[in-house]
């Protein structure tokens, strides 16, 4: 990936910084993590807007949400945005309460143990998707890129910051994400610099230097295979087995982005070959997040709306079902490596 850069020299305060980047939808926060700059920036890209108009989306890999909450009151007061969500995706995670009664509802989700970055990216993207009709602006701080290239491989890692980029465009949303500087050589840093939109680094002598970016090439993704959920490889039992993947990461991330497309794709999983009628589909799908208290149930004339012009184009443009509509009948194309994506991410989110 290439990108051509614009340079805006910021040194009065870090205040400015989100009317400089006003126009960019993902920012690479560049500035030794936990020291003042940091956390001053950090706020100031997620109250651009008044709290009243804005969801906020923090994913922390290092500190605690308590710790995160945290610096939101010192920065920014206790006036919460509407919604508020915090990830926390620590792989050593520590248990404390979080202090929702003086600030407001807080929604606090965490990662399966010994998570990889497709548990991480799918809790992301989960709500994110839940957040995709509401009226205010939506913005993501993650926490950091540091701990993530700590933690995973750094294909991945690539893989994961291009797809969660490509979404949030896609969705309106603004992200930043926080990468400590004197944690990476050169060469690390400059690989991530065009992943973004823009890059904001905080230097001593002329403080912050917002970088906009024009990417011009295609974005990278995860390689075309995904580990199931359990199971070992027959030549190696140490090493998870692998089956065919046909879609990108980014595809994934995007499909699963909908409660209800994966309520969908949870029910055609286990409808291999068969023709499936739409009211029947309508039917499953509405008995089924009926019965789940995270899901909403609409009417089923809702939900049949929905299914024809928004999530079955959507699924037969990517191969997965085949939809005719003259006869109303639905066609599940299988994948081993979808179903066994979706067994795993419909155990993470519905348990069993």
């Amino acid at each position: 990936m290439s990108a051509n850069h614009k340079t805006v020299v910021v040194t009065d305060s870090s205040r400015a910084l989100s009317n400089q980047i006003s126009g960019s939808s993902s920012v690479l926060l560049l500035a030794p993590l936990r020291e003042a700059p940091d956390d001053s920036a950090c706020i100031d890209l997620l109250t651009h807007e008044p709290p009243a108009e804005a969801n906020v989306l923090s994913v922390t890999l290092s500190g605690s949400p308590t710790e995160r909450l945290s610096i939101w009151q010192r920065e920014a007061g206790s006036e919460l945005p509407t919604r508020t969500a915090i990830v926390d995706a620590r792989l050593a995670m520590t248990n404390g309460p979080l202090p929702t009664s003086e600030v407001g509802p807080i929604s606090v989700r965490g990662v399966p143990e010994n998570a990889n970055l497709y548990d991480i990216g799918f809790v992301i993207t989960s709500q994110l998707g839940a957040w995709k009709n509401a009226d205010e602006t939506t913005r993501m701080c993650l926490h950091s890129v540091t701990a993530l290239l700590a933690a995973y491989d750094p294909e991945r890692v690539i893989g994961l910051i291009t797809s969660l980029n490509d979404l949030c465009e896609q969705l309106g949303v603004i992200a930043h994400h926080h990468l400590d500087p004197d944690e990476h050589d050169e060469e690390t840093v400059a690989m991530l610099r065009p992943l973004y939109d823009a890059v904001v680094e905080h230097t001593p002598d002329d403080g912050w230097i917002p970088t906009e970016c024009e990417r011009t090439a295609t974005t990278p993704t995860f390689r075309s295979t995904v580990p199931p959920p359990g199971g070992a490889a027959k030549t190696d039992p140490d090493r998870p087995e692998t089956v065919p993947m046909r879609y990108s990461f980014e595809t994934v991330l995007e499909l699963l982005s909908s409660p209800r497309r994966r309520t969908l794709l949870y029910h055609l999983k286990d409808r291999l070959g068969e023709e499936i009628p739409l009211d029947r589909l309508v039917e499953d799908v509405h008995d089924i997040d009926r019965s789940l208290p995270i899901r909403d149930a609409p009417p089923r004339e809702d939900i049949r709306i929905e299914l024809v012009q928004i999530h079955l184009p959507k699924l037969q443009e990517t191969g997965i079902v085949r939809y005719d509509a003259d006869s109303e009948t639905v066609h599940y194309t299988g994948n081993r490596g979808l179903e066994s994506l979706l067994r795993y991410v419909e155990t993470i989110e519905l348990g069993g």
